[in-house]
């Protein structure tokens, strides 16, 4: 559910090619009480400010912003967007929404021009579960849940689609995760797709950057990709050049993320879906300080 947003890394593994990552997964441990309040994330960089939703006016703004990415550009998203304008699920009212705003921009109903969704593991667990656990089963993880926050529904506004602004989300991201002492980040990256061939195709692309054996998933019977969708011929022509990573998935990947399953097919989005997961303790020197570097408040 995530769209392409901007090119800002080539694809080159974290670890060796021979390598695959083992995601810890410790011993169950007992659910934490939740954050008394929320993470404070705060910074303004030129014409953009970085701050979270705070009202519901800010979150129709994020609403509105990923419907006209998701359905009005990639042509994607629910049906029932069409109705309101908004992309918008129950899951809205028990995440954070983190917001860029373009200061300039004098049509308030068009100043939010980036957005992430955001819930901690522990808000999953008190509220509707994870988002991606509709997807994939996340039963493996679930000792991690005091140290996980879920992303989703990443949106650009295509006029202001930078690194400047994705940085600046990633860094909020990193400030609200760190603060709040979570270190996994796990959420659904999407091709935009209805064809499960073309999911089978990405995913062999994508060996060198699966987790470990011992780590990996599943989709849920629902969201399966179906192989049978993939004839002999289809599978003998196809080539690494065939279906081209997703932007905002080559940037992930670049930083460390691994794939922690098969693909899922979300048929009502209109996506093919990868379990993504990153380890923020296992940043690279380089990704660190691009994305972990103190917010200028």
């Amino acid at each position: 559910m995530n769209p392409p947003i901007v090119d800002t890394a080539t694809v080159e593994p974290a670890v060796p090619t021979a390598c695959v990552v083992e995601v810890p997964v410790p011993q169950r441990t007992s659910l934490r009480a939740p954050i008394g309040s929320s993470p404070r994330v705060h910074a303004e960089v030129g014409r953009y400010r970085l701050r979270l939703a705070e009202t519901a006016e800010d979150r129709e703004a994020a609403c509105r912003l990923r419907f006209r990415v998701f359905n009005l550009e990639l042509g994607e998203g629910l049906e029932s967007s069409y109705e309101t304008g908004l992309d918008t699920d129950p899951f809205d009212r028990f995440c954070e929404h983190l917001l860029v705003e373009d200061k300039h921009q004098e049509n308030s109903s068009r100043a939010i021009v980036g957005t992430y969704r955001m819930q901690s593991g522990i808000t999953a667990a008190l509220n509707l579960g994870y988002y991606s656990e509709q997807e994939f089963d996340l039963s493996l993880y679930e000792s991690l849940r005091p140290e996980i926050l879920e992303l989703g529904r990443a949106s650009i506004d295509r006029d202001h689609r930078t690194p400047e602004v994705l940085t600046l989300l990633w860094r909020g991201i990193a400030q609200y995760a760190t603060d709040a002492g979570l270190r996994y980040l796990i959420g659904c990256s999407s091709l935009n797709s209805r064809n499960p061939g073309e999911g089978w195709d990405l995913y062999r692309q994508l060996e060198n950057y699966r987790v470990g054996s011992g780590s990996s998933t599943h989709p849920t019977p629902a969201y399966e990709c179906p192989m049978e969708k993939i004839t002999r011929a289809d599978a003998d022509s196809m080539t690494v050049e065939a279906v081209k990573v997703p932007r905002l998935l080559k940037t992930y990947l670049a930083i460390g993320a691994r794939i922690a399953a098969p693909p899922a097919w979300d048929r009502a989005f209109g996506t093919i879906d990868f379990l993504t997961i990153l380890d923020l303790k296992l940043l690279s020197s380089a990704a660190r300080n691009r994305f972990l570097a103190p917010l200028a408040q």
